[in-house]
């Protein structure tokens, strides 16, 4: 058993770190998008396509 963990100790050490890092993005992403803020940039204004990435509520 010792001979599993000290080859694959940067994996068993890494894997757990990358994934709570991209769980931390998503759900940073998902409060802002409920929040109304956008990502994008938001210059598009002038753009023939800028009505598909800025859609007003009425």
């Amino acid at each position: 058993m010792m001979a599993f963990w000290a080859a694959n100790a940067a994996t068993v050490l890494v894997g757990p770190a990358v994934l709570a890092a991209a769980a931390l993005i998503v759900r940073g992403l998902l409060r802002d998008k409920r929040a109304g803020k956008s990502r994008g940039g938001g210059h598009c204004t002038g753009r023939p396509s800028c009505p598909a990435c800025h859609v007003h509520k009425e």
